[in-house]
Formats: C-alpha cells, sequence, structure tokens
C-alpha cells in the first residue's frame, strides 16, 4: 500500500493528477470495500459454467470446426452427440433434426455438493416447471428461465454422461 500511495503523490507532484483525483485515489485506498447485498442463492451459488448444448445441422462438421479454432479434444461421445473439453467445461454438440433450427439448446451451473431432489421443491415453489431426468446413476435437473432458455443444474463433479440421448435434452 506503501508503495500506492507513493506512487500517487508522486503523480500528484508532477501535475498529471488534480487534488481531487489524488483524493478520490486515497479514498479508495484507505477505504474497506463495499460489498454489494444479495440474499443467499436459493439453490447455491455457481462455482462455473459447466456446460453448453449446440443442437447443430451436422455434428461431425460441427466438432471439426471447434477442434480446429480452439484445439477442443473430445471428452466423451454421448450417444449421437459428442461433447468437447473447454477449460473446466465443455460444449455439447448434438444434431438439431426435427428439434428445429441449429441453436444453443441449453446452459449448465455446476453447484458444489448439488442435490436435485431436494432444490426441486424449491423451484416449484417459484412455478418454475422443474424436472429431474435420471441418466444412470445421475440425477439432471432442468428448467426455464423467463425467456424460455433451458438451464441445467449439475454438481461440479459432472463432467458429461456416458450412454444413450436423455429423454429431455443432451
Amino acid at each position: 500500500m506503501h508503495d500506492a500511495v507513493g506512487a500517487l503523490l508522486d503523480r500528484y507532484e508532477s501535475g498529471s493528477m488534480s487534488r481531487r483525483e489524488l483524493l478520490g485515489a486515497l479514498l479508495a485506498i484507505a477505504l474497506p470495500p463495499v460489498a454489494d447485498r444479495q440474499d443467499a442463492p436459493l439453490i447455491g451459488p455457481a462455482t462455473q459454467l459447466n456446460h453448453v448444448t449446440l443442437f447443430v445441422k451436422d455434428v461431425t462438421r460441427s466438432q471439426e470446426f471447434y477442434q480446429k479454432l480452439f484445439g477442443m479434444p473430445v471428452l466423451t461421445h454421448q450417444g449421437i452427440g459428442v461433447n468437447l473439453r473447454a477449460g473446466a467445461g465443455f460444449v455439447g454438440l448434438y444434431p438439431a433434426g426435427d428439434r428445429g433450427p441449429p441453436r444453443i439448446d441449453h446452459i449448465c451451473l455446476s453447484v458444489d455438493r448439488f442435490n436435485a431432489t431436494s432444490v426441486l421443491p424449491k423451484l416449484q415453489a417459484l412455478k418454475l416447471n422443474a424436472e429431474i431426468i435420471r441418466r444412470g446413476d445421475t440425477e439432471e435437473l432442468y428448467f426455464d428461465d423467463p425467456d424460455g432458455i433451458g438451464v441445467q443444474i449439475q454438481d461440479t463433479g459432472y463432467r458429461g454422461g456416458v450412454g444413450r440421448l436423455g429423454d429431455r435434452n443432451p
């Protein structure tokens, strides 16, 4: 902090900073940050964007595109789709087929120690049409945001299932 104050004083003394700017900068350093007051999240804090699922015209073409541009290796094959690793998360590519035009189908947010069964009644109390889909021993919780965009919530450890396409969405 001492170095920062010294640098500010040097800028003031050289004329590159006004007295008002100096006082504002000194106050910003001296005062503790004011946190935005937020209520505790109903589900829990989202720790990362787990994945985004895209419905595409041609899975192979899209896979080649993303791999060529971003070097995204295959994380898992899932039914007729593929999940490509993107940092700590992934991008799922699935054929649009009769599901409409190519689009972003849904996003998946990660929550530490997520339990779909305990969260479902909280979402239903908000009048959200939430549902749990089981894929093997994994519970996947889905609902739509106010604009109809699909949202999936998973535990932070979820990395894309293996097997057939789920009943709702990949």
